[in-house]
Parts: C-alpha cells; structure tokens; sequence
C-alpha cells in the first residue's frame, strides 16, 4: 500500500468514531473531577467549654433516655446509604447508591444509544448505536443503525488485537471500495480529535463512577467546583413519559477541557434499575452533549465469540 493509500484510509477510519463513545467519560473523571491544588487546612480545635458553678454530682441517668450516636466530622467521605436512608435524606448519595448496585452485577449487556455531540466547533449528525458490553474483559461492540452508517461495526477488547479498535466499514462508506476492515487506536490523536469521549469508557460502570465523584463534589460544598443538585422526579419524551430522577450539574468555567466557557450538565436516572438513561450537557452555544440509553437488556452471556471480528465478519 503506499504512503498516500495508508493516509486514506486513516480519514475513513475517523468517520466511524463519530458520536459512538458518547456514554462515559474520559479517564480519571476529567468533567468535574476533585480538585488537587488547594489541600484543605487541618481544623482548628475550639476554646474549652466554660461553665460557672459546674454541679458536683451527676443526676441519676434516666433508663429512657439513650446515649446519642457518634457522628462524622464534616468534610469526611460520607458511607453509602445502609438500608432504611430515604432518598428524601440523601438524594444524591441514595442515586448513586442505587446505580453503583446495579452496574456492579452487570457483567454483559446490551442497550441502545442515541447520540448526538458537538466537537470543537462542528456539529455531528445523530447516531443510532447498539452496543454490547462485557466487563471481563472489557469488551464492546457497536453497530450502527442510523441510515447514514448503517453497516458500520466497531469491536475492541482490552488485550487483544494490540488494544486497537476493529473497524468495519459500512458498505456506502466513501473508502469501502479499498476494504473494508481497519485497525486503529482509540487513543489516536485523530481519533480522539473526532469524539468527546474515548471508546475505552464506554459502557455504564465509567458513568456511575463519575456520577460518585460529583456526589463527593455536592457534599464538600465547594462553589469552584461547581454544584450538583437533586431535581426530583420528572418525565421525559424519550422515556414516554415515565419519571425519571434528575440531577443538574453545573460546571465551572475552565472547570473542565470541554466546557472552557462552562455549561449545564442533566443527568437522568431509571428508579427502577438505578442506571443513567439520558444526559444531556449544553454549553453557551447551545446542546453539545446528548446521550440516550433505552432497551437494556441484563445480564447477557456474551463470551469471546460475540467480539471476535473474525468470526462476525466472516464473508
């Protein structure tokens, strides 16, 4: 193949990135992350307790009195919710929580993505993806439904293939005539310039975790890390109408790569089985994130053979 063939098909590569990797986030956590440039100071301890004519002699206890509990000193990580904390108390630890539980028993499974993304400046058309998941090892496989890409697959597994992603190309696609299978990295500079999220993160777990980190962010009450506040139920027409949990987050400017102006960021939640469904993020120019997750199916037994490009692609 020569030079300029080889830069061909690195372009037609990067067509099929666009909008797949659009449920997690990159890691560690870059949207709303912990800040690490401004450790806190050791509390100081107050002036003793005065009491002017102290009693020599403690009055009998009263049996119907208990002793009160120890609490936490403020600032230290809060424990997720044992059972019996409502989700009134706690909102957004009970959230997490709930999700944590759920995405942990997840080992396979599939769900339905519809993504649109924004870019740098330029505005990707919306994707319709199936996308199947394993967690050992992490694997994942899309297929793209839209009438656009329709035909386009994507496979990587953490391991093989020199952790590179396995590409088909649909068959319209504008360089399918040279072949159709590819191989590339999803750390590609080029590649990573195509899409706001890398497809190593894919899939619910990477969404939870980062979902925890802003509860930890809502609990210190830091106003330069932004907010994160519980809405409450509401409906969406993706979901018809069913009630969702809804979370805002608000980031700060520069607060994160991808929002250097700041921006919005809503988060909604199945209270059935506790997962992210939708997430929409706008910026000042308008919607630059949206993230729809429908027809989940749990667990799935999915082994080699279903990321195994050689074997699904077969002619």
């Amino acid at each position: 193949m020569t030079p300029s063939c080889k830069t061909i098909w690195r372009i037609a590569t990067l067509a099929l990135v666009v909008g797949m990797t659009g449920c997690s986030e990159s890691s560690p956590f870059r949207l709303a992350g912990l800040r690490r440039d401004r450790p806190e100071a050791p509390p100081k301890p107050a002036p003793g307790l005065f009491i002017p004519d102290p009693p020599k002699q403690l009055p009998d206890r009263d049996p119907g009195v208990k002793p009160a509990g120890f609490v936490d000193p403020p600032g230290n990580p809060k424990p997720v919710l044992e059972p019996g904390i409502t989700l009134v108390e706690q909102p957004l630890r009970a959230i997490f929580d709930r999700a944590a539980k759920t995405s942990a028993n997840m080992e396979g499974y599939s769900f339905r993505l519809k993504s649109r993304e924004v870019v740098g400046n330029k505005k990707h058309v919306e994707e319709l993806i199936q996308v199947r998941v394993r967690r050992e090892p992490f694997s994942v496989h899309l297929q793209f439904l839209g009438e656009k890409s329709k035909g386009r697959e994507v496979i990587y597994v953490h391991g093989k293939f020199k952790n590179e992603m396995q590409v088909l190309l649909a068959a319209n696609d504008r360089f399918a005539l040279f072949g159709r299978r590819q191989s590339i990295s999803p750390n590609d500079p080029m590649v990573r310039s195509e899409s706001r999220y890398p497809m190593t993160d894919a899939g619910f777990a990477a969404l939870v975790e980062r979902f925890g980190r802003l509860v930890v962010i809502a609990e210190k009450g830091d106003p330069r890390d932004g907010a994160v506040k519980y809405l409450g139920r509401a409906k969406r027409p993706e979901f018809q109408g069913q009630l969702l949990d809804s979370v805002h987050q608000s980031i700060p400017p520069n607060g994160d790569p991808l929002f250097a102006r700041g921006g919005n960021r809503w988060w909604f939640f199945d209270p059935a089985s506790g997962l992210p469904v939708l997430i929409i993020a706008h910026d000042p120019s308008g919607e630059v994130e949206y993230y729809c997750h429908d027809q989940i199916q749990s667990p799935l037994n999915l082994s080699d053979l279903d990321f195994n490009p050689d074997r699904l692609w077969r002619k």
